[in-house]
Order: structure tokens, then sequence, then C-alpha cells
């Protein structure tokens, strides 16, 4: 009996726990700086039924592969709190205000669970307002 009862315990902590990555991931924005060969790009991710979807932005630059592009933003619309009607999902502006400057919108009432200060050598400034304002290219 503890044998069986070990056994489907294994299994059972087996199919829950995948390692794989199991998140889809699809393209929104994707925007590129006026003075070099860096972009960012916006992304919705979906990690399944148990999560809610996250919304990521990534800085990367075009001689290189993208999965070496950095994530810089991630947040989540709060289960609906920062959810604007016209978007599937939480909605972000992404502007490049000038060459090597990122600047990043997004609704205040969403959960933020990263935000880098710079990456690929650009500098990145976040705008967080309710409603979502977004941002202008000077």
């Amino acid at each position: 009996m503890l044998r069986i009862a070990l056994s489907l315990s294994c299994a059972l902590g087996v199919a829950g726990c995948s390692l794989a990555n199991d998140c889809a991931s699809g393209l929104i924005h994707k925007a590129y700086d006026p003075g070099s060969d860096r972009y960012a790009v916006v992304e919705e991710r979906d990690c399944g039924a148990t999560t809610g979807k996250a919304t990521v932005v990534r800085v990367g630059r075009a001689s290189r592969s993208p999965d070496a592009a950095v994530e810089v933003f991630v947040a989540d619309d709060d289960h609906g709190l920062a959810r604007a009607m016209e978007f599937p999902n939480m909605a972000i502006g992404v502007v490049w205000r000038r060459p090597g400057e990122l600047s990043i919108a997004f609704d205040s009432k969403a959960r933020v669970f990263r935000r880098l200060p710079t990456a690929e050598g650009a500098r990145i400034s976040y705008i967080s307002t309710e409603p979502i304002a977004f941002p202008g290219v000077p």
C-alpha cells in the first residue's frame, strides 16, 4: 500500500510540475530606435488557465538573436483593474522619444513585476497614469 501511495505521489508531482516553458507569446507592437539597430517589442504572454496574461516589453538589437532581447518591463492588468475597453489585455504605450531613449506608458492600476532603467545601452523612462496617457514623440 505504501508503494502505491509513493508511486501515485511521484506521478502527481511530475504531472503538476512541468519544467518546460508552456507559455505562449503574441506580438502586439514593435518600435524601432531611430538612432541605432535597437528595437522594443511589446508582447502578451499567456501561461495558461492558472495565471493571468502578462504584458512584456523587451529591448533588443537587430544584429542579435531575438532570444537575446532583454525583458525590461513585465506587468499584468491586476485582474482587470488596468484593462482598457479597446485593449484585450493591459493598455500600454511604447515610444522611442529620441535615439537611445525609450518611454513606456502604462495604467497606474497595473501590477508591475519588472521595471529596468536601462537595457542595450538605452535609457528607459516610465509614465504611470490613470487612465493611461500615451507618450508623445517630441
